[in-house]
């Protein structure tokens, strides 16, 4: 029995041990912008420091950070849509970190001066259940928001303009860099939906969230579109057209260096947006639109 007690308190000694100030503190010399204290999820076991200890921040209290999320394919797959919407928005690949374990149904982006974003393995299993088209979706929308912190966006402000504005550049991406086939995006907007909120949320309604969605695929019919751009672009038919049900453009002045032939495409789209934008088009309907 004595034995078994000395066991169980070295045991102790050597989990407080690894779970130290010492230790954390080192790792925080070796990168300070790194996420919780510097703790890179690369050094967590060169550094003999315990998950336990690494709790990732506004996760779970059992969550971990870890290599590699559900496994290898679909954590390269993730890095890969990462990679792609860093690309397509001009910007340096943007880190990724990965949270494990219970708690981490959440995939959150952080602006200067880490500039990362953290995905949660809850996350990616759940987007994983409406397909890849998901994963890719809110890969897309949490770069946006590293592009959103790095270049000043969204230009107008608005309770939902964040989150929608990024949902925009999702779908901006999607027919750039992922899919020319508009049913091939259903399952990324059927998960958006899943994890939408009330009317003035900070994510929006389902149906604010399908719109958006729908205006980021449109207006990137042609040409690639800047940064500033896509935001322009969006707000002037967002606001112009699609929340108020406008459906000429009498009143409206073109925005300066506006695309005309994208702008005359747009107005054939108005009524399609406004009526997504309000519920008259169902989900179903949705699904079958054209891919123009």
């Amino acid at each position: 029995m004595k034995q078994i007690i000395k066991l169980m308190t070295l045991a102790l000694l050597l989990s407080l041990q690894s779970c130290s100030e010492q230790g954390v503190e080192e790792t925080a010399l070796i990168n300070a912008n790194a996420p919780e204290m510097g703790l890179l999820p690369s050094h967590l076991n060169s550094m003999d420091i315990a998950h336990d200890c690494a709790t990732v921040s506004q996760f779970g209290p059992n969550s971990y950070w870890s290599n590699t999320l559900i496994n290898t394919s679909e954590t390269n797959f993730l890095k890969q849509q990462n990679n792609n919407a860093s690309s397509l928005f001009g910007l340096n690949n943007v880190t990724l970190y990965f949270a494990a374990g219970n708690g981490t149904f959440n995939a959150l982006s952080f602006g200067p001066p880490g500039n990362y974003i953290i995905w949660g393995e809850e996350m990616l299993n759940g987007a994983l259940n409406y397909g890849r088209a998901a994963v890719a979706y809110i890969a897309a929308h949490e770069v946006a928001h590293q592009v959103q912190f790095r270049q000043g966006y969204p230009s107008v402000t608005g309770a939902s303009n964040v989150e929608l504005e990024a949902d925009g550049f999702a779908g901006y991406f999607l027919r750039k860099s992922y899919t020319s086939t508009w049913s091939n995006v259903i399952p990324a907007y059927n998960f958006s939906q899943s994890i939408a909120g009330a009317n003035g949320s900070s994510h929006g309604t389902a149906a604010q969230r399908r719109s958006s969605l729908r205006l980021g695929w449109l207006i990137a019919q042609d040409n690639t579109l800047s940064n500033r751009d896509i935001d322009r672009y969006f707000f002037y038919y967002y606001n112009n057209y699609v929340i108020p049900g406008k459906l000429k453009s009498s009143n409206v002045k073109m925005l300066k260096n506006m695309d005309e032939e994208l702008h005359k495409f747009m107005l054939t789209k108005i009524e399609e947006l406004s009526d997504i934008y309000s519920g008259k088009i169902s989900e179903e309907e949705y699904a079958n639109l054209d891919n123009k």
